[in-house]
């Protein structure tokens, strides 16, 4: 491969000497401008012509001749990469659109889009993709942890971490296709994130509001939540044709994400429901999972079955059909948020049986949780029951057990007691009110 450095300043061609011997106009030998050099690369795939690879900005002839000599080397053994003069926010956004085409959940492109628009693309978007270190990196996630966000607190570790996680994936991409020749973001240190404790219902506060919330339209759907461990999307997106009421058998094939103002039009009627979307499930390990059911769970979705058939009968033909188990009224879907919501204000009215006696302001309440937390509670009461880790794994949907593992290793009060009582009971041991022992 050849190559050749050269100046460039702002003096002009008749103002600079011209070697006698070979008739051209020589380097300018005052102390301004830079060095650059220029070296012939590979053939373009694309065009089949030879790469010009130049940078300037040397403040030595020796420093461009030395650089020049480097990406020789690389060429010469194959590790010379050509990022296309591309920033690092062209290649962000770039990198985005192709993993939606391939099939990237909407709800994590829209993630990754506020990652890219709001953190990224402001801080380092502009440096050329190749010029991009690890220093850079690192400032960058120095200044988020103490940028505040939208609401105006600083940025959890947690957000930081998730920012870093979207920028690591986009340039290990970039390195396969041969843009660059390192990952910048691999071994930046991160921000220290608290593993979060999950404190769900306790199996008597969890009972009193499922006999609670008995007589209201949607109690089924709070039921199967909490004996199931289905997300709030999936349990929205649950269809008739993926229940098996009578055998107690769920198989989970769909979610319903809410993706902001979008005009996403229904599968099902070919209506737009208020930006709702129906998607695939949140990972791969969760689509086309076989939930088995308890007979009282079961029976509780037959009897909301039928109750369903009399709110169709009524409705008509204006009821909107789309298959759901649990919907509105008239059909349609129901949003996740107003789920969520409704679920707070059932909670609110819970009251406990041993202090009717009292005024209701004087009563006892139900602890508030959040409705991802009856899946939590779901989680824990199958690890105190003795079911295996792998088991609930699967069950829940998640990508790996040891995620499982690590969210729910406290499980509830009182199981890590009686695991130990029940390891102590296998070592033989003397009366301990023996005399021998006195």
């Amino acid at each position: 491969m050849s190559g050749s450095v050269f100046k460039r300043c702002t003096c002009r061609k008749s103002e600079l000497l011209t070697d006698p011997r070979t008739g051209k106009v020589r380097a300018c030998s005052k102390n301004h401008g830079s060095w650059w050099y220029n070296v012939l690369g590979p053939r373009d795939s694309e065009t089949k012509r030879r790469v010009q690879i130049t940078k300037g900005g040397f403040h030595t002839k020796r420093e461009a001749e030395q650089a020049a000599s480097k990406i020789t080397v690389q060429l010469a053994e194959g590790t010379w990469t050509d990022d296309k003069a591309v920033t690092v926010g062209g290649w962000l956004d770039s990198w985005l659109a192709r993993k939606e085409a391939n099939g990237l959940r909407p709800a994590t492109v829209k993630v990754y889009r506020q990652h890219i628009d709001d953190y990224l693309k402001p801080s380092i978007g502009h440096l050329r993709l190749r010029d991009l270190r690890p220093g850079h990196v690192a400032d960058m996630l120095t200044k988020l942890q103490g940028e505040a966000g939208k609401s105006g607190k600083p940025l959890s570790a947690n957000t930081v971490t998730r920012v870093h996680a979207c920028l690591r994936s986009a340039l290990s991409t970039a390195v396969k296709m041969r843009l660059v020749t390192f990952n910048a973001a691999r071994d930046v240190e991160l921000p220290r994130v608290p593993h979060p404790r999950v404190r769900p219902w306790q199996p008597e506060e969890l009972g009193l509001f499922l006999d609670c919330v008995q007589s209201d339209r949607l109690g089924a759907l709070y039921e199967t939540v909490a004996a199931s461990g289905m997300r709030r999307g999936e349990v929205c997106g649950l269809r008739w044709d993926n229940l098996d009421a009578s055998a107690g058998v769920i198989v989970v094939r769909q979610q319903l994400t809410e993706r902001g103002g979008d005009a996403v039009p229904c599968e099902y009627c070919g209506l737009i429901h208020l930006g709702l979307r129906f998607a695939a499930p949140k990972t791969d390990s969760g689509e086309y999972r076989k939930i088995e059911l308890d007979q009282v769970t079961a029976g509780v979705l037959l009897h909301h079955q039928v109750q369903q058939g009399i709110e169709k009968a009524m409705w008509g033909g204006a009821y909107s059909d789309h298959g759901l188990v649990f919907c509105r009224e008239n059909g349609e879907p129901l949003s996740p948020g107003w789920v969520t919501d409704h679920f707070q204000r059932l909670t609110d009215k819970v009251r406990f049986p041993d202090d009717s006696q009292l005024a209701d302001a004087d009563r006892k309440r139900l602890r508030r949780v959040r409705l991802h937390d009856l899946r939590h509670g779901q989680a824990s009461l199958m690890l105190a029951a003795g079911v295996d880790m792998n088991i609930i794994s699967k069950r829940l949907g998640h990508a790996r057990s040891s995620f499982t593992a690590d969210t729910y290793a406290h499980m509830l009060e009182g199981v890590g007691r009686d695991a130990a009582e029940k390891a102590a009971a296998l070592v033989p041991r003397r009366s301990r009110g023996s005399a021998d022992h006195e």
